[in-house]
């Protein structure tokens, strides 16, 4: 199963040419290091991988390690095409979504913020059931806004995710809310260093739960042109009795 993503990986790569290209700390993408993302693709022809690690401590039941995986490519002007997987260790599940699923991604930038018309894009994702004891392939519609007003950025993140496999006492869809922002140190001289923070509502998978309410913060760091280094922490700070009351991501984004 782990060998036919990473030959997807490697395909996507391959496809690409080798030709490499920088990478901007002050784009954001899904989990690197934050739920936020913009509403921005990657350049056309761009290749980023995406390898993160993190740990989720839980109010009840064991903690948890988690390590993502994705590719990104910039297939055509505004549109961006992922691959990838998360390894979970036990319990090998969150969310829903099993150790070593895969995760094929896509997202469309509609236009160009302008003084009064915020920037807007449509992600469509979808999670193949190749992990460990799953079932049922779910499909996430999610709609992406950004608005700049001088070097502070806001960002607002609304989905729907279809979910197939599930138990009776499980939805068979939940609602995600991220609003928050981005703000690079140093600009307009010079600056390598973006924050970033979020608050974020989340449907519970189950029915009859509580939605969660949580928060996050973190940052993205330009370590070369090509490498861009991240880190976040946050908190669940209401919802169901088996929130988490702590979780922490580091990862890095390569382009190529």
């Amino acid at each position: 199963m782990f060998r036919r993503v990473f030959l997807l990986l490697a395909v996507l790569v391959w496809v690409s040419g080798g030709e490499a290209y920088a990478i901007d700390h002050k784009n954001l993408d899904e989990n690197r290091p934050l739920r936020l993302e913009d509403a921005y693709p990657i350049a056309t022809d761009e290749i980023a991988i995406e390898v993160g690690a993190g740990l989720t401590l839980q109010r009840h039941g064991e903690s948890r390690g988690i390590f993502p995986i994705e590719m990104l490519y910039g297939a055509l002007p505004n549109l961006q095409l992922g691959a990838g997987t998360t390894l979970l260790t036990d319990p090998s599940e969150i969310d829903g979504i099993k150790s070593g699923d895969l995760k094929l991604s896509g997202l469309y930038n509609f236009n160009q913020e302008t003084l009064t018309l915020p920037a807007l894009g449509f992600k469509l994702t979808v999670n193949l059931p190749t992990g460990v004891a799953s079932s049922g392939a779910d499909v996430e519609l999610k709609a992406l806004v950004t608005k700049s007003f001088d070097r502070l950025s806001f960002h607002f993140n609304t989905a729907y995710e279809f979910l197939n496999g599930t138990r009776a006492d499980e939805r068979d869809g939940r609602y995600h809310f991220v609003l928050g922002a981005s703000y690079p140190i140093g600009a307009p001289k010079y600056t390598r260093t973006t924050l970033i923070g979020d608050l974020f509502v989340e449907q519970a998978p189950q029915r009859g739960k509580p939605d969660t309410f949580g928060a996050e913060i973190g940052f993205r760091h330009q370590l070369t042109p090509r490498v861009v280094l991240d880190a976040g922490i946050g908190t669940e700070l209401a919802g169901p009795g088996d929130r988490s009351p702590f979780f922490l991501t580091t990862g890095v984004s390569i382009g190529f």
